[in-house]
């Protein structure tokens, strides 16, 4: 036993570190979703869809590589710090922010809209909580990270990083409902509120996978 325990003691930091690792090319894709939203609003002649669609594949296929890397690594589940099922569902939520960040700017690319100038601020405002969200699960995951394998931080303040997620993530769905609503009330072409409401269920699902990240956490460092 003492001998499983020095082969794997290595990869307690390099397994738990490589969520981190995952989380950065997750975090670039909503840069990504962000600038062709602007493009989409500007009308823009070239809104330059085949390289931003480009940027976000290659994001994706990092993320990929990371993934595989650390769920490769892994030490047997009786060797691991957190709990084996919790720590692959992390990576599943988190995975899946960056999908939905891809689903978004694929409905971007197909065409200019047509919808009331407030509809479009209404929903950079809801885009921007969104990112906001997704942002605030950075500092979360680094401070489960330290506590679970040094313990140098406070319990209660870390769970106030998980909080902060959702807090964030409540923030963002009050707009959402609001954005929802203007988009029926909107006397504009079916095709063009159909395209933007299917771009409100990627950021929706974004928000929310973030929010299931941060429970997550919540759960690794459960007494």
């Amino acid at each position: 036993m003492l001998a499983l325990l020095r082969r794997f003691a290595p990869r307690r930091r390099v397994y738990m570190t490589g969520l981190l690792e995952h989380y950065a090319p997750v975090a670039r894709s909503l840069a990504v979703v962000e600038e062709a939203f602007g493009r989409y609003v500007r009308k823009s002649a070239d809104r330059g869809y085949q390289m931003l669609a480009g940027r976000i594949d290659a994001l994706e296929g990092e993320a990929d590589r990371i993934k595989r890397r650390v769920r490769n690594h892994l030490p047997p589940a009786g060797l691991m710090v957190v709990d084996k099922t919790l720590f692959l569902s992390y990576t599943r939520h988190q995975d899946n922010i960056l999908d939905a960040a891809q689903e978004a700017l694929t409905w971007l690319g197909m065409g200019d809209p047509d919808v009331p100038p407030d509809v479009l601020d209404l929903f950079e405002d809801y885009l921007a909580r969104v990112k906001k969200t997704v942002r605030r699960l950075k500092p979360a995951l680094a401070d489960t990270i330290a506590l679970v394998l040094d313990g140098t931080l406070d319990r209660t303040a870390v769970k106030r990083r998980h909080h902060e997620v959702r807090q964030r993530h409540l923030k963002a769905e009050r707009v959402r409902r609001d954005l929802l609503a203007s988009l029926f009330a909107a006397t504009a072409d079916f095709r063009d509120v159909y395209r933007l409401l299917r771009v409100l269920e990627c950021l929706e699902h974004m928000s929310h996978e973030a929010e299931a990240c941060a429970d997550t956490l919540r759960a690794m460092i459960a007494r």
